[in-house]
């Protein structure tokens, strides 16, 4: 059975009823009646929401979800990192998994730093000191590496997004066998 992986922008595109969300749900009937296998990443309760703020529980996504009329899909887990995952909705790293991520973040963020004290010294900056602009890029290059990491890891078919920046793990000798998909393109492969 085939496997998608929904990224974050699959879920605003059902809740803003956008174009591709006629593709996605889709996808949706067909894992509820069995022919393919879709879910959600967890990770995507970490992303900045409209208003520059963040989810404070994992059950506030999970009412995103239900918002949405999809709180039976499946969620899978990324790597659990310390104020910025949810606890009951990440799972723990490793050395293994370390590797992959930097790995990832090479490719999709070649001109961005791994690590977030990194990224502020390259900005000659504490931490403290980034502007919230600054924090959302780096925390947005986090949660992107996490998802497209959730994906890998958990051994799934397709990664269905409107984020053309995946494309470049599609095309890394590295990555060979990891499909990126726009819904519409997801869709065709059923």
């Amino acid at each position: 059975m085939i496997t998608f992986t929904f990224d974050t922008n699959c879920l605003i595109d059902l809740s803003e009823e956008r174009e591709a969300a006629n593709y996605i749900w889709e996808l949706i009937e067909g894992h509820r009646k069995n022919d393919v296998s879709v879910a959600f990443i967890a990770v995507s309760a970490s992303e900045r929401q409209k208003g520059d703020y963040f989810l404070p529980t994992y059950g506030d996504f999970l009412g995103r979800l239900k918002a949405v009329g999809v709180e039976d899909i499946p969620q899978i887990f990324g790597i659990l990192y310390q104020d910025i995952s949810y606890w009951d909705a990440a799972i723990w790293g490793s050395e293994e998994s370390d590797k992959l991520e930097r790995e990832i973040h090479k490719v999709l963020f070649p001109n961005l730093p791994f690590a977030l004290d990194d990224y502020a010294v390259s900005l000659s900056k504490t931490v403290d000191g980034l502007s919230a602009k600054q924090h959302f890029k780096w925390r947005n290059a986090w949660c992107d590496r996490q998802m497209i990491w959730s994906h890998i890891h958990h051994q799934r078919h397709v990664f269905v997004t409107g984020d053309r920046n995946f494309r470049k793990i599609q095309k890394c000798a590295r990555f060979e066998g990891c499909v990126v998909a726009t819904p519409k393109e997801a869709i065709s492969m059923v």
